[in-house]
């Protein structure tokens, strides 16, 4: 069990290492862009609010897919990346390789939200986006004139 436990934190060692920094880096923008994504632009008042004929119907189809998609949003993006940023750490990769590289930091961008917010909530830190927070409740008064 011991060499289990070692050989574990071995390779976390590795992961976290200071080299994966374009990993780290991508993967926290993307998970604030879409999560700035879901709760702000398309939302399923805005995919539903442009219905009818026109310029309405294209953009209800916009916002409409747009919504529906999602999840794959950051798996797309780590794609479109890979064709920018072929190689991240700089070893010489393959286009395939760093293609795979960003597609995976994408698809872990879609758990970090998660995972940010729940160690934020055990050190005891409420994590919301710039207006995700509610108005707080004022105390009672005298009426305002």
């Amino acid at each position: 069990m011991d060499q289990l436990s070692e050989a574990l934190w071995g390779l976390l060692a590795g992961a976290l290492s200071p080299e994966h920094w374009p990993f780290f880096a991508v993967g926290l923008i993307l998970t604030v862009l879409g999560q700035v994504a879901s709760t702000r632009v398309f939302t399923r008042e805005q995919a539903y609010l442009f219905r009818g004929k026109g310029r309405g119907a294209w953009l209800h189809g916009f916002f409409w897919w747009g919504r529906e998609t999602l999840p794959a949003h950051p798996i797309a993006a780590g794609l479109v990346l890979a064709l920018l940023w072929r190689d991240p750490e700089g070893q010489g990769w393959a286009w395939i390789v760093s293609a795979v590289y960003w597609t995976f930091c994408g698809a872990t961008s879609l758990f970090a939200w998660i995972a940010v917010k729940a160690w934020a909530k055990h050190k005891g830190v409420l994590l919301t986006l710039p207006g995700d927070s509610e108005r707080p409740v004022l105390p009672p008064g005298p009426p305002a004139r």
